[in-house]
């Protein structure tokens, strides 16, 4: 596969920096693959049944949890063998075994992404970032200017350029609310905050749920799976609010959700610069957003609002004041001017060309 690129995960299961990676290798051209450091191509599949349906070429390495420097030589033995023409990796796991990897198979061009730095509070992350950029010397993309000059810091003597995150405008886009509330079966005349994320502790639904309980008759959708379902629906009925929240699980279409919304809420604990707070904004639904990460710089001026991370009150303020006041002109606009799959596949594509 000499004119395509390999990508190099952690696990290929839902989230915004997977996602990515597929839609880079959907669009990039070339013969493309992405390695999953994690579990099987059974197993990714069954976790994440859209792959199957996907014209993707996947291969799970099935590492387990723990430091395993076997798997570098393996990963070299099968880029070497399929030659890329470039490895992009993403995350820090991906970046120790992948970069490695590719420097000792002779790959032409080997690139990393950094899509957040609160991970590098940890020592341990750090220290491979340093080591990997000393060893194998990668390019380093950063998906916001925040996260670029994060990123100077922490590995000096690497190129380091910006290439923010995008979203397919033309899959989301606006649509009718009363078509998109009977699809899910929400009713017309209610407000109706919505969310979609991993349901984890760090992404925040627990501070949206107890922003809800301050907004009497207001409806949460919460969009996504996770560890923490059970516990957020407990809270939910812990807080008295349990008739006024839908779980959806995850969801594969949410071009068609986002426009059930008046608002869109994205509560997290830390972040780098989330496909979310995009994709609701191309469908033009305003978004309250923790003021974490490279977030701000993903809101429209004007329509979108920045709160506290972890205030539950201000998130609730927020919430209602963009409710009973909707933003004059939609946030699609910046997204489309700032955001376009156009700009970032052609960033890419030179990135990623010897």
């Amino acid at each position: 596969m000499p004119d395509g690129i390999v990508q190099i995960v952690q696990r290929l299961t839902p989230g915004g920096l997977e996602v990515l990676a597929i839609d880079l290798s959907l669009r990039l051209g070339g013969e493309n693959v992405i390695f999953s450091l994690e579990l099987t191509e059974a197993e990714m599949t069954r976790r994440w049944p859209l792959l199957g349906t996907l014209p993707l070429r996947i291969t799970g390495f099935g590492k387990p949890a723990g430091l395993h420097p076997g798997l570098i030589l393996k990963l070299a033995r099968e880029l070497k063998a399929a030659a890329p023409r470039a490895v992009l990796t993403h995350h820090v796991g991906p970046m120790l075994y992948g970069g490695l990897a590719a420097r000792l198979a002779g790959v032409p061009v080997i690139a990393h992404v950094e899509h957040d730095v609160w991970h590098y509070a940890s020592r341990s992350d750090r220290w491979i970032a340093r080591l990997v950029g000393l060893l194998a010397r990668p390019q380093v993309v950063a998906v916001s200017e925040a996260v670029a000059a994060a990123m100077r810091k922490l590995m000096p003597w690497s190129r380091i350029s910006v290439i923010r995150n995008a979203v397919d405008t033309a899959r989301f886009a606006p649509a009718g609310k009363a078509e998109a509330r009977s699809r899910l079966g929400l009713p017309l005349d209610r407000a109706i905050v919505g969310a979609a994320g991993r349901l984890e502790e760090v992404k925040g639904q627990d501070v949206l749920l107890r922003a809800l309980a301050l907004l009497p008759g207001v409806l949460l959708v919460l969009a996504g799976d996770g560890s923490q379902a059970e516990a957020f629906q407990a809270l939910a009925v812990d807080l008295d609010i349990a008739e006024r929240v839908m779980f959806l699980g995850y969801r594969s279409d949410m071009e068609v959700v986002y426009p059930a919304f008046d608002v869109v809420a994205l509560p997290s604990r830390a972040e780098g610069l989330p496909l979310s707070v995009l994709e609701a904004q191309a469908c033009d639904i305003p978004v309250v957003a923790s003021d974490v990460g490279s977030v701000r710089e993903g809101l429209a001026p004007g329509a979108s609002r920045l709160v506290p991370a972890g205030d539950a009150p201000a998130l609730a303020s927020a919430l209602a004041d963009l409710l009973a006041h909707p933003p004059a002109v939609g946030p699609r606009g910046f997204i489309t001017e700032q955001f376009s799959w156009e700009r970032m596949v052609a960033a890419y594509r030179r990135l990623l060309t010897p």
